[in-house]
């Protein structure tokens, strides 16, 4: 096995901004790292199920991927764009006649986003076809490499989300620009999931 390639797109996949990354890392400077804590516990369970997941099919998954993959862009697109809507336009309650913030997103809605990730799933798919499959065909070995792949995510969607809420502390007067940009950032997210540049640039 490519042991130096593994681990190094591993690291790199995992900890590089993604929608529920970002997301996270959103909450996080708004409700601060506690707050933030629910949504991200939820995030780290369906993470563990994607990946488990990934090796119990991953053989299934790859033939079966191609015939849903625009179906499935297309979803992640929309998911996508209703995040950086959620987080470039947030809805404040009003509580006797002053703003307040939204609750914080909790478990659930981290448990489900994880399931309309596009780049966990491909992440996940990727990393085990390209490099464990072709190495070995051992479910020992897949459930393993599924749980440190898990794990790697993890690492990154905590780092992310602590980063948020020293963000919060740092910077706390740039609220507004900072929804503004971390929308955008998203919206570009969706466009490239979507694959209308590859269509556009046809």
């Amino acid at each position: 096995m490519e042991w130096t390639a593994f681990l190094t797109y591993v690291l790199i996949a995992s900890h590089t901004p993604g929608p529920n990354i970002i997301f996270a890392m959103n909450t996080s400077r708004i409700h601060g790292f506690a707050g933030a804590l629910p949504l991200v516990s939820g995030m780290i369970s369906g993470l563990v199920i994607i990946m488990t997941g990934c090796a119990a099919f991953n053989l299934l998954l790859v033939e079966f991927l191609p015939a849903v993959l625009p179906w499935f862009r297309a979803a992640g697109a929309c998911y996508i764009l209703w995040l950086a809507w959620k987080i470039a336009f947030p809805t404040l309650r009003k509580v006797r006649g002053e703003e307040v913030l939204p609750e914080a997103p909790g478990f659930r809605q981290g448990f489900v986003l994880q399931f309309l990730n596009p780049k966990v799933i491909l992440f996940g798919l990727t990393a085990l076809s390209a490099f464990v499959i072709p190495w070995t065909s051992s479910k020992a070995w897949l459930f393993g490499s599924g749980l440190f792949l898990a794990l790697a995510c993890s690492s990154g969607l905590t780092l992310w989300t602590a980063l948020g809420a020293a963000q919060k502390r740092i910077m706390p007067g740039q609220g507004r620009t900072v929804d503004l940009v971390m929308g955008a950032l998203l919206a570009w997210c969706a466009f490239s999931v979507s694959g209308l540049g590859n269509i556009l640039l046809k």
